[in-house]
């Protein structure tokens, strides 16, 4: 467009001067006879509308140059839209095999955790009650889970007295060991509290807690030993 716009205004411009010259030829007597004033009216008019006729196509050209310009403006704006979306979308790609990583970790470390920890299970194993009252209870220790040391089982009754029942240096995956603890009078309720302590493979201590009660309400029932949390 502005290439066309261009030879349409040299044409013009060519035209016209051909055009004033061919003026001047055919009255050559009269131009010859003009003064400097009637020469300089001549050639401002002469070129006055050529100039106009080139003011409008420079106007035409400043439009249509901006026009390009607003288009590329906007097409760089669409392209910086673009590269955002796509920085966006490879930051939630990143985000997700980050956590997908994570999770994989954590997966695994549950997994080892499962491997070196040991597994803690308590029974009872009956009792021997006398008719003053005096009850012993015994609790049967089953480690169903990897190797532990530093093992220790107290149990702490109502009134506040412990009785030390375990006290292991190591424990190997699988064995099994029977406790026992006396006191005046049978239990009645879930009064007793059971703390077992002990580390895993990787030196890691743990601590859990269990209630401790008759299984029914009969006076002399077996224990019934619950997870605290």
């Amino acid at each position: 467009m502005t290439e066309k716009r261009s030879k349409l205004g040299l044409w013009a411009t060519a035209f016209w001067i051909v055009g004033a010259v061919a003026l001047l030829l055919a009255r050559q007597e009269a131009a010859l006879k003009m003064t400097p004033n009637e020469w300089g009216d001549f050639f401002s008019g002469l070129f006055a509308p050529l100039a106009f006729l080139w003011l409008i196509l420079g106007y035409m050209q400043q439009g249509e140059e901006l026009r390009l310009s607003t288009e590329a403006l906007r097409l760089q704006a669409e392209e910086l839209r673009n590269s955002v979306e796509q920085q966006r979308a490879l930051v939630e790609v990143s985000r997700q095999q980050v956590e997908s990583e994570r999770a994989a970790l954590e997966y695994e470390r549950e997994l080892r955790e499962v491997d070196t920890s040991p597994k803690f299970l308590i029974t009872s194993g009956g009792g021997v009650f006398r008719g003053d009252g005096q009850s012993t209870y015994e609790l049967i220790f089953t480690n169903a889970g990897a190797a532990a040391s530093s093992v220790t089982a107290v149990v702490t009754v109502g009134d506040g007295r412990l009785i030390h029942l375990v006290s292991r240096n190591f424990v190997k995956a699988g064995d099994e060991w029977r406790a026992q603890f006396t006191l005046p009078k049978p239990l009645t309720d879930h009064e007793a509290r059971l703390t077992l302590r002990y580390k895993n493979q990787n030196g890691v201590e743990t601590r859990k807690s269990f209630s401790v009660g008759p299984e029914t309400d009969e006076l002399h029932s077996q224990l019934e030993i619950r997870p605290v949390a």
